[in-house]
């Protein structure tokens, strides 16, 4: 019975030592035994270890109290340069309302171009052919342009090749990555992947693709053939909660007619202003390489100057709030050319500086930020 007590003395003394041992160095405590450590240290900010070579840091407070760094320009902004003297001028900002998206690798220069003109938002006409890139991967590309301009590209989706429940799923799952469609081609330009000629705008499958444009707040964009004032419209009465911004000169001489008798109309003046004198075309499209651009609108910068007061001034000023300036570049990766935008544009200013002062930044800008104003 002694024995036995002893050896039960014995035993309790050797756990005692056991668990009061410190832990050997390496041993992991179990998840259970971690939880309580964690509940019962105390919380404190102080560091235990003050670091041998202390780094001196701005408090939290003030950094989110600095002001906001801009971002880098993607370009050197140097002012534009006049090669032309013709007054008055117009030195505002500009809003280029009729872009072609170029392909990825010319994006930066695009928006280069704009921060040059001191544009201040461009739309632009997204296409890319389902049958070479995924849907999910245009859409990415799509973001990708909308957020390396921080915004300032307003894109439009071209719907050539979209089913009307397509359309419906991306504006649903990417709703404000687009904010129109178009341009819609019904002229022959011989490109049936995007033309959707001989067909009318107002058939059936275009007049639902114009309910949903109207259900999504979209303004669309129709470039129409000659013959088809009637069908345009016909499109119009149906559909007067929408915005349809036209351009083209299939529909020049009929579009002060279609703005006297329908508020939602809109029409964007563009490549036209460098229309080539004694032609119907103009010298964007008209010249191969940028070189002969630079050399078409030189050579005629006056005569195109001229002809543009005669044809337009008057129309712009009697719809003043639906007229919009723009380009028309793409097509040609010369169109994103430095100097065919800087000539481009002074001709643009020269132009507008004719107009009545009251119209001129209405025409410049305003109307196509009116535009794209949700209804």
């Amino acid at each position: 019975m002694r024995n036995k007590f002893l050896l039960t003395v014995l035993l309790v003394a050797v756990i005692f030592i056991v668990s009061c041992a410190p832990k050997p160095v390496g041993e992991i405590p179990t998840a259970e035994e971690e939880q309580i450590e964690e509940q019962e240290q105390p919380q404190t900010t102080e560091i235990s270890k003050p670091a041998e070579k202390p780094v001196t840091q701005e408090p939290a407070q003030e950094v989110t109290e600095q002001p906001p760094q801009s971002s880098p320009l993607p370009c050197d902004i140097a002012p534009l340069q006049r090669q032309f003297s013709n007054t008055p001028y117009y030195t505002g900002p500009l809003f280029d309302a009729h872009v072609h998206m170029p392909g990825p690798s010319d994006v930066k220069k695009l928006i280069c171009n704009l921060d040059k003109e001191k544009a201040k938002a461009a739309i632009g006409f997204y296409w890319s052919p389902p049958q070479s890139q995924p849907l999910g991967e245009m859409l990415a590309e799509a973001a990708s342009i909308k957020n390396d301009s921080s915004g300032k590209i307003r894109l439009f989706l071209m719907p050539k090749s979209y089913s009307l429940k397509t359309l419906e799923d991306i504006e649903t799952t990417h709703k404000g990555l687009f904010t129109g469609y178009g341009e819609m081609a019904f002229y022959n330009r011989g490109d049936p992947s995007q033309s959707y000629y001989p067909q009318s705008p107002d058939e059936q499958q275009f007049l639902d693709l114009y309910v949903l444009a109207g259900k999504n707040n979209f303004v669309v964009m129709i470039h129409p053939d000659k013959g088809q004032q009637k069908a345009i419209e016909n499109v119009l009465q149906k559909n007067p909660h929408v915005k349809f911004y036209f351009h083209g000169d299939e529909i020049e001489g009929a579009i002060i007619g279609l703005m006297d008798k329908y508020p939602n109309v809109y029409y964007s003046i563009d490549a036209v202003l460098s229309r080539i004198p004694s032609s119907y075309g103009d010298a964007l499209h008209m010249s191969m390489t940028e070189e002969a651009y630079v050399s078409t609108v030189s050579q005629d910068f006056d005569a195109m100057l001229q002809a543009d007061v005669s044809a337009w001034k008057t129309k712009i000023e009697k719809h003043p709030d639906r007229f919009t300036w723009g380009t028309d570049r793409g097509g040609f990766t010369w169109h994103y050319g430095e100097e065919v935008s800087r000539l481009f544009e002074e001709l643009s200013r020269a132009f507008i500086g004719q107009l009545d002062p009251a119209v001129q930044e209405k025409y410049a800008y305003k109307n196509a930020e009116s535009l794209l104003q949700k209804r």
